[in-house]
C-alpha cells in the first residue's frame, strides 16, 4: 500500500485520501502564509495508487519540477512542486498494516502528522512574540480547522494545542472572540473543559471586557444536557462557567 507525504522544510505531512487543498486561506488542508500565494492555490487529489496535482487558475502559478503546471500533472516519488516561495518534496513510502495502524492512532483526520499540532503551535507563538497577530490568527484557524470533521478526546494533542492557541490569542489581542471560539469548540465536540483551561480562561478574562458569540450559552447548554444524559460533569465547571456567562456572556 503506497503511502504519500509532503515534506515541507523540516517537517513532514501525510497527504490523506481524496481531496485536500493548498493556498493562504485558513479552511485549506495546508495554510501558508505567502502573499505570492492565491487562497486556493493547488488542489491534491489522492488515492491509493496515485496523487494527482491541479493548480486552481492561481496568479503566480504552481511549478512542479521547474515547469508551469497547466492544469494537472500525476506526481511521483522526489518531484519538487513549489507553491510561492515554498518547495514541497513528494515522499512516496510503503506501509504495512502495523505502520498503517500506528499512522491511524497518531492522524485526526485530514491527514494530520503528530507533530503538526505542536509546530502550529509553535508558529503561533512565534507570530505573536513578534506581534504578527493576522498570522497567528490563520495558524491557529487551520489547526482549529483540523478538528472540524475528527472525533478525538479533549486531551488528544490536536485538541489541547488548539485550544491553548486559542487562548494565546485572546490574551495577546484582549478580544473575546477567540474564547467564544474556545467554548463553541467544546460544546460542538461535547468535551470537558480541562481545569487549567478554565484556569486560562479566567486569566485572559482579566482583560477582556465581554465575551461575544453563543458560545458561552452553547457550552453552559451541552454541559446540562450531558448532565442530563449521565455524563460525569464536574460541579464545579458547570458553576464556573455559569458564573462567567452571567459576567461576560449576556448582552
Amino acid at each position: 500500500m503506497a503511502q504519500y507525504r509532503l515534506k515541507i522544510g523540516a517537517r513532514t505531512l501525510k497527504l490523506p485520501e481524496g481531496t485536500v487543498d493548498v493556498g493562504r486561506s485558513a479552511d485549506c488542508w495546508l495554510t501558508l502564509d505567502d502573499d505570492l500565494i492565491s487562497r486556493y492555490h493547488a488542489r491534491f487529489h489522492v488515492s491509493d495508487d496515485l496523487v494527482v496535482l491541479e493548480d486552481l487558475k492561481s496568479r503566480n502559478g504552481t511549478f512542479v519540477n521547474g515547469e508551469q503546471l497547466d492544469g494537472k500533472i500525476t506526481l511521483h516519488h522526489a518531484d519538487k512542486v513549489r507553491i510561492g516561495h515554498e518547495v514541497i518534496s513528494v515522499v512516496e513510502t510503503e506501509l504495512d498494516d502495523d505502520e498503517s495502524s500506528d499512522a491511524l492512532r497518531r492522524t485526526i483526520g485530514p491527514g494530520e502528522d503528530s507533530k503538526f499540532p505542536s509546530l502550529i503551535g509553535a508558529l503561533v507563538e512565534k507570530s505573536l512574540s513578534m506581534g504578527k497577530f493576522k498570522e497567528a490568527e490563520r495558524y491557529a484557524l487551520a489547526l482549529t480547522n483540523q478538528l472540524a470533521s475528527a472525533k478525538v478526546p479533549v486531551d488528544h494533542p490536536t485538541a489541547e494545542s488548539a485550544v491553548n492557541c486559542l487562548v494565546q490569542l485572546a490574551e495577546k489581542t484582549s478580544s473575546g472572540v477567540w474564547l467564544d471560539r474556545v467554548f463553541r469548540l467544546h460544546a460542538a465536540k461535547g468535551w470537558i473543559m480541562q481545569a487549567r483551561v478554565i484556569k486560562q480562561v479566567q486569566g485572559a478574562l482579566d482583560r477582556i471586557p465581554r465575551v461575544p458569540g453563543s458560545g458561552l450559552q452553547d457550552y453552559e447548554h451541552a454541559l446540562r444536557t450531558m448532565a442530563r444524559d449521565g455524563v460525569d460533569v464536574p460541579a464545579k465547571l458547570m458553576t464556573e462557567v455559569a458564573e462567567i456567562y452571567d459576567a461576560y456572556g449576556k448582552n
